[in-house]
């Protein structure tokens, strides 16, 4: 799952556990506060979410225990370490992707990472947006061509998608989408590379419509996604 993840014995001091909440957990050296259970949690099997095929989404984990602990911690209670671990472990859904052959060897041929998108203002609340920022952290730990490339935004007042069926969430985000046509223009050079992937990157997935919304208005400006990851299914 990478390095952060493995840094859990190098005590610096202590606190509670981003994830979970425990108290006197060991503070690895990368600074990043995750008890050990939270920790080997974390490290689970990716696996695909059902009924989703343009693109395949992958999920890290289900919506609950660690996951929904980081996720919080990112998201809520606005912890940059926590946008650091869910970095590793989007990061490490991508090296089981590749390791099966669904995503090009980052070593190889450029792998980009599209953030799906949110609103302006809930980025701007939370210190930016906590998925790209999370991309950011999978790209660096990956390493060789991998790429976070922000092709859109929601428009304000997009309405929360929590409550909504799968038609009313594609419908939701596809009124709403704002394409920058200068961040796709650049992911279309990336993508010139023979070997080169698309790859969605979300925090959460209920029912699959938001990516495959993403998907659709990518696809139709000539950039075709072939996987998405996410941290969890809820």
């Amino acid at each position: 799952m990478g390095e952060l993840l493995g840094e859990l014995t190098g005590l610096v001091w202590r606190e509670d556990c981003l994830a979970c909440g425990r108290v006197g957990t060991p503070r690895a050296a990368a600074g990043v506060a995750l008890c050990r259970a939270c920790g080997l949690q974390l490290r689970g099997a990716p696996s695909r979410v059902a009924d989703t095929a343009s693109p395949p989404v992958f999920a890290a984990g289900p919506y609950g225990g660690a996951y929904r602990g980081v996720v919080l911690a990112a998201k809520e209670h606005l912890r940059p370490d926590a946008v650091q671990v869910a970095g590793s472990v989007l990061a490490g859904t991508v090296r089981h992707l590749v390791a099966r052959g669904l995503v090009a060897d980052p070593r190889l041929a450029p792998v980009v990472l599209l953030p799906a998108p949110t609103t302006r203002r809930a980025a701007r609340d939370r210190g930016g947006c906590v998925v790209q920022r999370s991309a950011v952290v999978a790209a660096h730990d990956l390493g060789g061509e991998t790429h976070v490339v922000a092709t859109a935004t929601l428009a304000s007042g997009t309405q929360d998608s929590v409550g909504l069926g799968r038609g009313e969430r594609q419908a939701n985000i596809a009124s709403n989408l704002r394409i920058d046509e200068g961040a796709l223009r650049r992911v279309r050079r990336l993508l010139r590379t023979p070997g080169s992937v698309a790859c969605i990157v979300d925090d959460v997935t209920t029912t699959g419509a938001t990516v495959a919304r993403f998907a659709t208005a990518l696809a139709a400006r000539g950039v075709v996604p072939v996987v998405a990851v996410v941290l969890a299914q809820a």
